[in-house]
């Protein structure tokens, strides 16, 4: 003797909740469930990753740590004009960034002369830049 199978296709039930008893599947049941269901959904969705320049203060040069902010200030100063080379104003800027606590630390002397040799200045402003990181105090 065969079985006959029924012509009739029994639905399998719905997801039950382990903890709560309950159906998982369409709109929440509860308030808690209405709450919480939102922030769910939200962390399911891929991650929307922002730039990773803008996480960290230093940036790695010749495998030391450099203050970022010092070189994005050089490499905006030579972008200006577009001749190139970091005029006077443009060294008072960087200066600015490089002495802006209390004193000055060694990644921030390290990256002075990164900048010294991978920028040109004019004249006045390569003395200048020259100048005043002679008188800065070191941070102890």
């Amino acid at each position: 003797l065969r079985r006959r199978r029924l012509p009739i296709q029994i639905p399998p039930p719905p997801p039950i909740h382990p903890q709560l008893g309950m159906i998982r599947r369409g709109p929440a049941r509860t308030p808690f469930l209405a709450a919480v269901q939102p922030a769910c959904a939200a962390l399911r969705q891929p991650a929307v990753l922002g730039p990773v320049r803008a996480a960290s203060y230093y940036e790695v040069v010749d495998g030391h740590k450099r203050d970022r902010k010092a070189l994005d200030a050089a490499r905006e100063a030579v972008k200006g004009k577009g001749d190139g080379v970091i005029s006077k104003a443009d060294t008072k800027a960087i200066l600015a960034t490089l002495v802006d606590g209390q004193g000055v630390t060694a990644a921030e002397f390290g990256t002075a002369f990164v900048i010294l040799r991978d920028f040109k200045f004019t004249a006045p402003a390569k003395k200048l830049f020259i100048q005043e990181l002679a008188l800065a105090q070191p941070q102890a």
